[in-house]
């Protein structure tokens, strides 16, 4: 099956995977969630927004979903032919992959960037997460009561997602709105939310590095090799909010 590939006007053509709802419309945006079958679908999913089986919230992130992005499953690999793209972003998918997965997806990636080209990765920062677990356990040591709700929530952020049974989305819904989703995407491990790894920039770092990356380095959410990159609005929103503070930015060159 063949996929068509999107071109800025300065012929860059860039790649965002495992996109979910957050994408820039000039990139070729791909992933396999329902917002990406729905999108194809619009007629559809406003009926079921108008039966209340599509919360308010849903439909609204629906809107913002480019009407082109390509449903696939990256299991089956990325769906172009080597040397396609000049970039390669994905970002909080890597670490919902099993830890010996992640290289082939990767591998992938290389694949299909042209020589030169940069992957750029965002993942949850493990040695961010464990910092501040340890200093809020570090002051509670010492007394400070004060840090009972800090330690509580480190610990959640380490944890939580490894572990849920329930899909994010569905928590607020009702009971059975929440059974009839569990019936058509199960939970949250049927659904793909479970992280399955965690990395830091060490460990990351040498994993780009032995798919066959180089000049690999740490970026911020607003900076990058990538030309005119803060113009995206995929790490930051258009007021230059970050949308995913805390994270590990990673980049490498094909």
């Amino acid at each position: 099956m063949k996929f068509p590939i999107k071109r800025l006007a300065d012929g860059r053509a860039l790649l965002n995977i495992g996109c979910g709802t957050r994408m820039n419309s000039t990139w070729t945006n791909l992933d396999f969630s329902p917002y990406a079958r729905l999108a194809h679908y619009r007629g559809a999913a406003k009926l079921l927004h108008s039966a209340r089986l599509l919360s308010d919230l849903r439909y609204e992130r629906l809107q913002t979903v480019d009407p082109e992005i390509v449903r696939w499953d990256l299991r089956q690999g990325i769906p172009y032919p080597a040397g396609s793209f000049d970039v390669v972003y994905h970002s909080q998918l890597l670490e919902h992959l099993p830890r010996e997965v992640a290289p082939s997806l990767l591998g992938e990636c290389y694949r299909v960037l042209r020589p030169g080209g940069t992957i750029r990765v965002v993942v949850p920062d493990l040695q961010r997460l464990a910092s501040a677990y340890l200093a809020a356990a570090l002051r509670l040591e010492q007394g400070d009561r004060a840090a009972k709700a800090e330690h509580r929530r480190a610990i959640d952020e380490i944890f939580e997602q490894m572990v849920r049974t329930e899909s994010a989305g569905n928590v607020t819904r009702s009971r059975v709105l929440r059974f009839a989703e569990r019936l058509v995407k199960g939970g949250a491990e049927k659904a793909g939310e479970l992280h399955r790894w965690m990395y830091d920039k060490h460990s990351l770092g040498d994993l780009l590095a032995e798919v066959g990356f180089h000049t690999v380095r740490t970026e911020e959410a607003v900076t990058s090799r990538i030309a005119g990159w803060q113009t995206f609005d995929l790490d930051t929103d258009p007021d230059g909010t970050v949308d995913k503070p805390g994270s590990l930015y990673m980049e490498g060159i094909r």
